[in-house]
């Protein structure tokens, strides 16, 4: 090979070869462009595969990522669906060990109602005489609250009644001394001094409603004394008519005249309109002081307001009327003097107190 490249480069360049070159028109030869297409062909087909061979990495690596990150997802929701499971267990284990308690509770329970149901029925059968006799105690505590607390004397006085009837349908010998207590408590009830309340606030109430009908009283002027201007006829008199006709002539310049008596200030319509108000006010505490058996308030509201009549009003029948009224309220005594305490509520207490414990004892 080395003697042909030799033989090659020592060949001598003909003549006709130069024309060529001197023309511009390069000669190439004819195994150069076959060469030169498969150069490119081969250098694409290395970078198509270098290509493929990327993408298929890249989307193995995709593939691996997506599927690593799945397996870490249902990893955590499996374990937190054991710890959900395993909550649940708990939960329904405390459950089953509350209701088993409920059981045994109820059961303890339903034996101690069932005790307590023997022994009320074995009570019952051995002295059916203590219901009544409670029964009676508790009326005569009735009655303490109807006498106290809403100072209802009859209805006080008939529930001790009934008391003293369930006493005496026992037809016990050792109810004696609760029975004669009871009548003395019968007895201070009825001789308590009655109060017609609503008959004090009806009568209130009418006269609180012509409180708007009084008139104020005005000033009440005397009335002045006409001179006498009459002139007399005899001729003697010339001096007295003169003087008649001089006091005739000045009056009509000057006129004066003397008044005698009390004369006060009117007052304001809205001092008026307060008085108005506070005099209702005066009646509607009286009122009050009924129910609530205030005797002094009692008294001070209706002096109050029989002052404030004779001061401030004018002298009519509507006045009169309410002084009239007032006058009769005024005398009324509205305040009772109640038992501190009745003397058949502590023997019946006790008597129940000691035959509970004679029953429970066994005695």
């Amino acid at each position: 090979m080395t003697n042909n490249n030799q033989d090659k480069q020592a060949k001598p360049v003909t003549s006709s070869a130069v024309p060529e070159k001197a023309a511009g028109k390069p000669v190439e030869p004819a195994a150069t462009q076959p060469r030169a297409k498969e150069k490119k062909s081969s250098s694409s087909a290395i970078v198509l595969a270098v290509i493929a061979i990327v993408l298929a990495i890249l989307l193995t690596a995709g593939l691996y990522w997506h599927g690593h990150n799945q397996t870490v997802a249902q990893t955590a929701q499996l374990a937190k669906l054991e710890a959900e499971l395993t909550r649940q267990q708990a939960a329904q284990a405390a459950l089953q060990s509350h209701l088993g308690r409920l059981d045994n509770s109820q059961t303890s329970t339903d034996e101690q109602l069932a005790g307590l149901s023997r022994k009320v029925l074995d009570l019952d059968n051995k002295r059916p005489s203590d219901w009544m006799l409670a029964e009676a105690e508790y009326l005569v505590r009735m009655a303490g609250r109807k006498l106290w607390l809403e100072q209802d004397v009859v209805a006080a006085a008939m529930m001790l009644a009934n008391a003293d009837a369930r006493l005496a349908a026992l037809n016990d010998p050792s109810l004696v001394a609760v029975r004669q207590a009871l009548a003395q408590d019968i007895a201070s009830i009825k001789s308590l001094k009655k109060v017609d309340r609503e008959g004090l606030v009806i009568k209130l109430n009418t006269i609180n409603d012509q409180v708007d009908k009084l008139k104020l009283a005005g000033i009440v002027m005397a009335e002045a004394a006409e001179p006498d201007h009459t002139l007399s006829e005899s001729v003697t008199d010339w001096k007295e008519n003169l003087k008649k006709s001089w006091a005739g002539f000045s009056e009509n310049f000057v006129t004066v005249r003397r008044r005698d008596g009390k004369v006060e200030a009117l007052i304001s319509p809205q001092q008026h309109w307060y008085l108005t108000e506070n005099l209702k006010g005066k009646l509607l505490q009286a009122q009050l002081a009924v129910y609530r058996e205030q005797q002094a308030v009692y008294d001070s509201s209706l002096a109050q307001a029989s002052e404030w009549l004779t001061d401030y009003y004018a002298d009519d029948s509507v006045r009169q009327f309410m002084l009239e009224q007032i006058a009769q309220l005024r005398d009324q005594q509205i305040d009772v003097e109640y038992p501190e305490q009745f003397s058949a509520q502590d023997r019946l207490q006790q008597l129940l107190d000691d035959r509970l414990q004679r029953l429970l004892t066994g005695l």
